[in-house]
């Protein structure tokens, strides 16, 4: 009997021993899964959510403890519609993932999943290509605005240039100053497109120099609108409207008159039907508000968050003719943020926009011009 005792003890020992190393092992999976990269769900036969590991809570904004238990239809949105797409595997093994958009909080992100089914149920991991989809658009959009803005100035200079060299060709005084006119103006947008580019670049690295000091967005504004006014097409009417007393702003002055120029260019670009364009003044609280309004084509409300980004075009497949990069706005957006401004726009279908920009004053008590003739403090056209 005491034989049969130490056995029956030796028995549980080494029962204890494994099951004691069975749960360190699966102890160590679990914090295994709660420290890679990857999200990982298990769902069992029943389509609940048994496992919801760290990653996938911080992927998908959903806590662990409103899933887990709860089918996954009903915890996960748009699971339903995207479940038969994603590829499941019999085995462990490279498995092709499939790219696919889910709607969480009401924005959508690209998930890379794929799934292994074993006999208790299926184990899914996915990864978040949101920012590699969204770099990949960029790159894209990259490539077709650029090709497509410098072909055309690229084709002028490149025909007038082999104009003014054909042997068999002598051309006039007038003709060549016409041909050098074309080569110097489409020169000059080509180097506007590699000054937009580069500005860019700077403001996602965070290089692009600023030096704010007190400025009279006045005169930022008269500057602009008499330098459009010199090319402006023939149906487009552009005026100032501002008090003759404004106070002054803290900001970059070269690049506040790169935002006007840019919104102004904007606006003229957008009324191909001619119209008035109006950029306005107004002191408002402690701030100045400069506004650009045209009577153009319009933004609808469904794009009108989407016109700050980079590339972005309400005319993309230049269905009126309108072309530009789609970076004035980004432009305008960053160099606006940099000096504690904000920037915004009114609009709608057929019945023109504003851009309005709101800048903070240089100080409570900031000089203000003086007035110019006896109607100081009244909106004068300029």
């Amino acid at each position: 009997r005491v034989v049969t005792e130490l056995a029956r003890r030796a028995g549980l020992a080494v029962e204890n021993a494994l099951l004691f190393r069975e749960a360190e092992e699966r102890a160590q999976a679990a914090r295994v899964l709660q420290t890679i990269a990857d999200g990982v769900v298990l769902l069992d036969r029943d389509g609940v959510i048994r496992l919801w590991n760290a990653a996938a809570e911080a992927i998908t904004g959903l806590r662990g403890e409103d899933v887990v238990g709860h089918p996954a239809e009903e915890a996960i949105p748009g699971w339903a519609a995207i479940a038969p797409r994603v590829p499941v595997a019999s085995a462990p093994g490279p498995t092709a993932a499939e790219s696919m958009p889910l709607e969480l909080h009401g924005a959508e992100r690209w998930l890379s999943i794929a799934g292994v089914g074993f006999e208790d149920g299926t184990v899914f991991a996915f990864r978040d290509l949101t920012e590699e989809r969204v770099l990949e658009e960029l790159r894209r959009d990259l490539v077709a605005t650029v090709s497509h803005e410098l072909r055309t100035p690229l084709a002028a200079i490149y025909g007038s240039a082999l104009t003014l060299q054909r042997p068999d060709v002598s051309p006039d005084e007038t003709l060549r100053g016409q041909l050098l006119d074309v080569i110097a103006e489409e020169s000059g947008r080509l180097a506007q497109i590699v000054n937009d580019l580069l500005l860019a670049s700077q403001l996602d690295a965070g290089t692009a120099g600023t030096t704010p000091r007190h400025c009279d967005a006045r005169d930022l504004a008269q500057q602009v609108v008499t330098s459009a006014r010199t090319h402006l097409p023939e149906r487009i009417a552009l005026e100032l409207a501002a008090p003759q007393t404004v106070p002054q702003v803290r900001a970059d002055p070269g690049q506040l008159r790169q935002v006007i120029a840019n919104l102004v260019e904007n606006a003229v670009k957008y009324s191909p039907d001619g119209g008035r364009v109006q950029v306005s003044l107004e002191p408002f609280d402690a701030s100045l508000r400069i506004a650009v309004s045209d009577q153009g084509l319009g933004i609808p409300a469904s794009e009108q968050r989407r016109i700050f980004e980079k590339f972005y075009r309400v005319d993309p497949n230049m269905e009126r003719g309108i072309g530009g990069t789609g970076l004035g706005l980004y432009i305008c957006r960053e160099l606006v943020r940099r000096v504690g401004g904000r920037i915004h726009v009114e609009s709608a279908p057929g019945r023109g926009s504003t851009f309005t920009v709101e800048l903070p004053l240089a100080s409570p008590g900031s000089k203000q011009r003086k007035p110019a003739s006896a109607g100081a403090g009244r909106p004068t056209p300029a």
